[in-house]
């Protein structure tokens, strides 16, 4: 089939086969991803009546021309105004620096810092910066001079482009680091797992794990040999620990089974008990010069007896519920998903089609993720930055932080669009509604507070104002009754309240300094968040705890925004890759990017995901979900 055949008539191919509206041909935008949808193109030709035409082929509404704040890419629509344009009021704080896409706001104590934080990386660049460093609790790469985590430096993995952070490994340098970071460790609240991990760092000559006594012989002192070796008369150990002659040619196994309660194996020189498939002897950690290597606890301590594996331990095991039984588990799907034929470890949703919902300052779009078509919901946005929509009515919400106010429109009539908050001023990052009450929750970094309205706008209340500095991303569980943000200030945490904003509660004070979008595995009650400064998707419990890092990666996560989750997937935005990408919720495997586009902000939650709720009717009051 040629690519002709693949797209509508409606649509633009490109030369990479995808699919695109024609409207979005030669708008100096890469849709295609790969610029084919900007070659051979004609001047453009902009509408005198609605549109004020830039120097530089691109076209902009009218309203956008002399507000004091520049549109076009050379800002030819701020110049030659007869009246002097409206004072630009910053979005950022005092305590912020404003990057030079004039949306995003970073700590001024990031500046010069060595890692780009802005989307454009002019918080690194000449004439702010010229000299690059590094802080101590960081390693410069050589080659690019780039910052990257200090703990990354000596970790077996290349986190420098050209692998300087894998050099000079030895001891010496890892002390380098122990009484480097010592002073600043002792007043962090991870101090003793950081200095575990120094301590524990592997070295070059050392192993990871004992001998596999299925097919090895542990000689003492870390070496190993296989048991074909073994009973030979012929030495290979240093002390001749491979030919004992009180254990060569006896089996073991033929007395009381050896001792092990289930399967006894006979070796040349000894023996080892395994078990039924589903069951274990051996520990599930290995502890090494009191190091514990694996992060979990002891499953025996004899390795004679069998026990049942909990598979359900694992994450992942099961998209959803998992049911351990002896030997062997069980997945369970909740209502409106099936288990997949082809892996009944995995739930797939049995209805609608899954899109993903996302904004790029002066438009929305959505993407079907089956088949990866792109189509426009709503266009001429001025800064389209956080949004959400509700299922059952095809509405679609989002904040504007130019406009400073929230707009809604339906989702198949995007032009539309009607104002919900516009008094007071809103200055919104993170956005989320409620399906059931029929509220829009929504942050506001000017205030530093939470609020909510009903989805007219004409019924609004705060419901936190104490003890917030800069509200970033928020999200919802209206079955539970929880909401959940973001503050990015002088403490960076992970907050949760009621809904009605009592029972309040830090649930991530630590590790955490950018933590710019949140999202609810509403099945799992697992909270994912995005750190656009470590560079990490972390996750955790609705209560905190058992808390894991999902992914790190200085590639696929340079400067994360905003993230989503649906079925086996989290799906995120990166600014400096200008593109969606999606991985395994469980492991971080499977990366792939879902598309590629200029300047994307912030997306909503696919769908389907908010499906078939039954909401209640809105009275004459606020009516708040509480706890």
């Amino acid at each position: 089939m040629t690519h002709d055949e693949t797209c509508r008539s409606d649509e633009f191919t490109c030369a990479n086969g995808r699919c695109i509206q024609k409207r979005w041909m030669c708008d100096n935008d890469d849709d295609c991803g790969d610029k084919s949808d900007e070659k051979n193109c004609e001047p453009t030709t902009c509408d005198p009546l609605k549109q004020f035409s830039c120097a530089e082929n691109y076209c902009i509404t009218n309203k956008w021309r002399c507000d004091g704040e520049p549109d076009c890419p050379d800002g030819s629509d701020e110049r030659g105004c007869a009246n002097p344009p409206p004072p630009v009021v910053s979005t950022c704080l005092p305590l912020e620096y404003q990057c030079n896409d004039r949306i995003t706001c970073i700590h001024r104590s990031w500046i010069c810092d060595g890692e780009k934080d802005c989307p454009r990386g002019d918080d690194e660049m000449p004439p702010i910066c010229q000299n690059v460093t590094c802080r101590s609790d960081q390693f410069q790469c050589k080659k690019d001079k780039t910052c990257i985590n200090g703990h990354f430096a000596c970790n077996g993995k290349n986190d420098c482009s050209d692998g300087s952070d894998e050099q000079n490994c030895g001891g010496e340098y890892i002390l380098h680091l122990y009484l480097r970071s010592l002073e600043e460790l002792r007043s962090n609240a991870s101090f003793m797992h950081v200095l575990v991990f120094l301590f524990c760092l592997p070295t070059a000559n050392s192993r990871s794990e004992k001998c596999n006594p299925k097919t090895e012989f542990d000689c003492g002192g870390g070496m190993c040999i296989p048991l074909s070796k073994v009973c030979d008369k012929k030495p290979d150990c240093p002390e001749f620990q491979d030919e004992p002659a009180d254990k060569c040619g006896k089996n073991e196994c033929l007395q009381s089974n050896g001792g092990c309660s289930q399967l006894c194996v006979d070796t040349p020189a000894g023996f080892y008990c395994d078990c039924k498939p589903g069951l274990q002897t051996t520990p599930k950690s290995q502890i090494r010069n009191g190091c514990d290597v694996s992060n979990s606890s002891f499953k025996l301590s004899d390795n004679r007896t069998c026990v049942d594996i909990d598979e359900c331990e694992e994450p992942g095991s099961c998209s959803q519920n998992c049911i351990n039984e002896i030997g062997t588990f069980k997945c369970v799907c909740m209502d409106n998903y099936l288990r997949d034929p082809r892996d009944h470890t995995r739930c797939k949703a049995t209805e609608g089609h899954a899109s993903l919902l996302f904004a790029r300052r002066h438009d929305i779009r959505k993407i079907s993720l089956d088949h990866r078509e792109m189509t426009s919901i709503v266009n001429d946005t001025k800064s389209a930055t956080a949004l959400d929509y509700v299922f059952r009515t095809g509405m679609i919400y989002w904040s504007d932080v130019s406009e400073k106010r929230i707009y809604k429109a339906p989702i198949d009539e995007g032009s539309d669009k009607t104002v919900v908050v516009k008094d007071p001023l809103v200055t919104s990052d993170g956005l989320a509604v409620d399906w059931i009450y029929n509220h829009i929750y929504y942050t506001d970094i000017k205030k530093s507070t939470i609020g909510l309205t009903n989805f007219d706008g004409n019924m609004g209340k705060t419901l936190i104002q104490d003890d917030l500095e800069i509200p970033r991303a928020i999200a919802l569980d209206p079955i539970e009754g929880w909401m959940y943000w973001t503050d990015w200030g002088t403490n960076p945490r992970i907050e949760r309240a009621g809904m009605d904003g009592t029972h309040r509660q830090v649930i991530v004070s630590y590790e955490v300094k950018w933590p710019n979008g949140i999202t609810l595995d509403l099945v799992r009650k697992r909270v994912y968040w995005v750190d656009a400064k470590l560079n990490v998707i972390s996750s955790c419990n609705y209560d905190g705890s058992k808390r894991s890092v999902i992914l790190y990666s200085a590639d696929y996560l340079r400067h994360p925004f905003s993230i989503t989750t649906f079925e086996d997937y989290v799906y995120w935005t990166d600014w400096d890759k200008e593109a969606v990408f999606k991985a395994n919720k469980f492991t971080g495997k499977d990366i792939e990017p879902v598309t590629a586009m200029h300047m994307v902000s912030e997306y909503g939650r696919d769908a389907h995901s908010l499906r078939k709720i039954i909401a209640n009717a809105f009275r004459s009051r606020i009516r708040l979900p509480h706890h």
